[in-house]
């Protein structure tokens, strides 16, 4: 799995040069092996890993949405109508939580 979504954020331009990448791949992660987490996002996903990470919950979110924007400055569009069937193909931001739900479904998928 990991390596999958290595894959797939390095085609939507995010590496691992970004400080959120981390926190977006645990954050996918976790919504796989628990997919009722992400009802409570920041209870159940952000808070452990900013006390893993040692980051506040403040720097965690605003890490995770520099990497919403880097998939969306980089084409990020295509990729999420590609990975959802254009559930998320309007012009407007994802939230970072639907952003981590999508990632997550596609790679639960069979």
């Amino acid at each position: 799995m990991k390596k999958t979504l290595d894959s797939l954020l390095h085609l939507a331009g995010a590496n691992k040069c970004y400080v959120g990448y981390p926190f977006f791949t645990e954050a996918i992660s976790m919504a796989l092996e628990d997919p009722s987490r992400l009802t409570g996002i920041q209870k159940n996903i952000y808070l452990p890993i900013a006390k893993k990470y040692n980051v506040s919950m403040f720097q965690l979110e605003k890490d995770i949405r520099t990497i919403r924007d880097v998939i969306i400055r980089n084409g990020g569009y295509e990729l999420l109508a590609e990975l959802n069937g254009c559930q998320l193909c309007r012009k407007t931001q994802p939230y970072p939580k639907e952003l981590i739900a999508l990632f997550a479904d596609y790679l639960r998928k069979p």
